[in-house]
């Protein structure tokens, strides 16, 4: 539906001085989330009150009565007018703090090929903002910090690891975390996320654990009712190192997506075989219009991106986090 320019209410947010542009009986979660605002909200009913602002100036309907001042819940209220409303838990788009957060352990169970998924429920049952496709870091033993890929999306009221724990200390992370009465993690890291979902079909290409952060991007997606087709390719060295991914049923069944595994050594199963950019560019000849994320090994990640920029992909439409903590000369 569309609405002329003057129809709109305008809602001036504090402390950030953001100005939203409401249409009528948009509510101000919806008109929020329409601009890219990263906004707290734990339920779709107001039973959470994650969502909670207080309105200063201006008229609300909420609840089926009308509002002057006081606290609303942002999930809920329409504006009638103009507004000024001071909701300090909305940062503008790229704006989540680091934050430093003490879990406890909710479960740490194999889920096959060496790989533990690992469940964290903040201690004070508050989890801080991030965006889909962000990673958080880990406390050792040492007190130094490993990092590890958000498999949660946001909105859930834990954080959702996937730990390969097979090679020299990181074989010793399932008997550490879970003697741990408290664990402390730092977050949110990383650009290569969903803070505005793209205008456009999504590539995703993950090696091994590189899952874990694309598992954050499709549930965000799902949850958003994202209009465009998403292409999940999943690569690993052996058909044995992949491992169960608890959504992998339920994303069989979402039309907007297509899922790939792709096996480079040894024979596929019921996979494709070869390497993770010969697959996207049997599939692709035309990049336009298409955004890219990738995870994995810097090589796995350099790889792919000269292979597709050399099949006519212009190099800006690829995201990875690889390109700020291991960037090439």
């Amino acid at each position: 539906m569309s609405h002329a320019i003057g129809e709109t209410r305008q809602v001036t947010l504090q402390p950030s001085g953001q100005v939203l542009a409401v249409w009528p009986g948009e509510t101000l979660l919806e008109a929020a989330r329409r601009e890219g605002l990263a906004v707290p909200q734990a339920c779709p009913r107001g039973d959470c009150q994650a969502c909670a602002a207080l309105l200063v100036e201006g008229l609300v309907r909420q609840a089926g009565g009308e509002r002057r001042q006081g606290e609303v819940l942002a999930c809920q209220a329409v504006p009638l007018g103009d507004c000024l409303l001071h909701w300090d838990e909305v940062l503008v788009q790229d704006g989540c703090p680091e934050q430093m957060l003490d879990c406890q352990l909710v479960s740490c169970q194999p889920l096959g090929g060496d790989v533990y998924q690992v469940i964290l429920r903040p201690l004070d049952g508050r989890l801080p903002r991030y965006f889909a496709g962000q990673y958080l870091q880990l406390q050792r033993e040492d007190g130094s910090y490993a990092a590890f890929s958000l498999a949660s999306a946001p909105g859930r009221p834990e954080l959702e690891l996937h730990i390969l724990a097979r090679e020299g200390s990181s074989r010793l992370w399932p008997g550490y975390l879970q003697h741990q009465a408290r664990i402390r993690v730092r977050l949110p890291f990383g650009d290569a996320h969903l803070a505005r979902l793209p205008d456009g079909p999504l590539i995703l290409v993950a090696a091994g654990t590189g899952m874990a952060q694309m598992q954050g991007l499709i549930e965000h997606c799902r949850a958003m009712h994202f209009a465009y087709p998403v292409h999940l390719y999943w690569g690993a060295r052996q058909a044995g190192d992949f491992y169960r991914v608890s959504h992998w049923a339920a994303w069989q069944h979402w039309p907007g997506l297509t899922l790939h595994q792709v096996v480079s050594e040894g024979p596929g199963g019921e996979g494709r075989r070869g390497l993770l950019h010969e697959a996207i560019c049997e599939d692709f000849s035309d990049f336009r219009g298409l955004q890219v994320y990738a995870s994995g090994s810097p090589a796995m990640v350099y790889a792919t991106l000269d292979a597709l920029v050399a099949a006519g992909m212009d190099a800006r439409q690829m995201r990875a986090d690889v390109f700020a903590y291991a960037p090439r000369s």
